[in-house]
């Protein structure tokens, strides 16, 4: 059985873990270019003859994120899934921070019911939008987010690195625009 719940900071004195982890046989290749009159970038999907693994291990509750709210999913007595977001109230949008469901419970519309809550939780605060963080090699994310109504609505060339282009691993903004 699934059951979502809210879990808080002061109940993880040690901190929460959570691990991150995808593989990706698709990416989206970036190209940039400066033009007389402005920049284009482009991003072209593309194969990889080689899977892109990442695996990362973080903390759910970060000091600077003010205002943060957490949710995992047990599913029959394990952690299947997590997901943490925050109101950013100076510009009234709700920020998902992580987002991350077990490999071993993928497929299962988990990560669905997560994005609902997400939702829910939006409508309720009335913020105009809900926001995100991938890569450019999550496509798995990527797709995920596009399901769920997702679209483009930035890019960083340089966020992780100097090379990120190179790397394969541009940050890309996504957002959803809610109706206030």
């Amino acid at each position: 059985m699934i059951q979502i719940k809210r879990i808080y900071k002061e109940n993880f004195p040690q901190g929460k873990k959570i691990i991150y982890q995808y593989s990706s046989d698709n990416y989206y290749d970036v190209s940039f270019k400066e033009k007389e009159n402005g920049w284009a970038i482009d991003f072209t999907l593309k194969h990889l003859d080689t899977p892109f693994h990442k695996y990362l291990e973080g903390e759910i509750f970060e000091d600077h994120i003010e205002d943060i709210e957490c949710y995992i999913v047990d599913f029959d007595g394990e952690e299947a899934g997590i997901v943490s977001f925050s109101h950013e109230k100076w510009h009234n949008v709700l920020r998902i921070n992580d987002i991350h469901i077990d490999q071993a419970y993928q497929q299962q519309g988990i990560g669905s019911k997560l994005m609902a809550l997400v939702k829910k939780r939006a409508a309720e605060i009335a913020v105009r939008a809900i926001v995100l963080e991938t890569q450019t090699s999550n496509y798995p994310a990527i797709q995920f987010y596009r399901k769920h109504g997702f679209h483009l609505i930035g890019c960083d060339l340089v966020s992780y690195s100097n090379k990120d282009i190179e790397k394969r691993e541009v940050r890309v903004e996504m957002g959803l625009v809610l109706e206030t």
